[in-house]
């Protein structure tokens, strides 16, 4: 899978349907490392070599899938090395991978700023409350996400889609490649943490 990167959200699927939650440690073009989350050990330890598994790898383009088997059965350093094999199609578009958190950014209206604090956020958009101003639906507003989460400062225009007292979801409207990127490292070095 020429999409996978270090420290992407795994989830392995067993012929029982029983799962194993993990993040890719390294990789390579023929093969992948998968660092075993804790509450999943115990069930990675019953791993056998060429055992057949269905792997779900969370990437900055989507969930994508991948038929593999086992190369290296746990290590002492709870990993496990799979076969890196061609994906099958796209099942969930990356504007629809979300991420809980609670950061502050700023939103501009009728030249006025006010403070915002995020709920969740995808590349697609962000769900967040407002004490300071009411929003309502189908405005037209312009976000401002600092440095200190996304390693740089990144604006972009939005739309109001969701009203729910004093909390909202705007869409993204103009946001550019690069700035799309930033975000998406940000929700998938939190699902990390997760």
């Amino acid at each position: 899978m020429n999409e996978m990167r270090k420290n992407h959200i795994v989830q392995i699927e067993l012929k029982d349907k029983r799962s194993i939650d993990g993040i890719v440690y390294s990789y390579s073009k023929d093969r992948f490392s998968v660092l075993i989350a804790f509450d999943s050990l115990e069930i990675a330890k019953e791993l056998s070599e060429l055992d057949e598994l269905c792997v779900s790898v969370y990437t900055h383009l989507g969930i994508k899938k991948i038929k593999s088997h086992v190369i290296e059965t746990l290590r002492k350093d709870n990993c496990i090395v799979l076969e890196n094999n061609e994906a099958a199609p796209i099942i969930q578009r990356r504007q629809n991978v979300r991420v809980v958190s609670n950061f502050d950014f700023n939103i501009i209206k009728d030249d006025n700023c006010y403070k915002c604090f995020c709920i969740n956020i995808s590349a697609g958009g962000i769900a967040f409350y407002c004490n300071e101003v009411e929003f309502e639906l189908n405005e037209k507003i312009k976000i401002e996400f600092l440095e200190r989460e996304f390693e740089k400062n990144i604006q972009t225009s939005a739309t109001i889609i969701k009203v729910n007292d004093s909390s909202y979801v705007a869409k993204y409207a103009n946001l550019n490649k690069y700035d799309e990127d930033k975000i998406v490292k940000y929700v998938f070095k939190m699902i990390a943490k997760k």
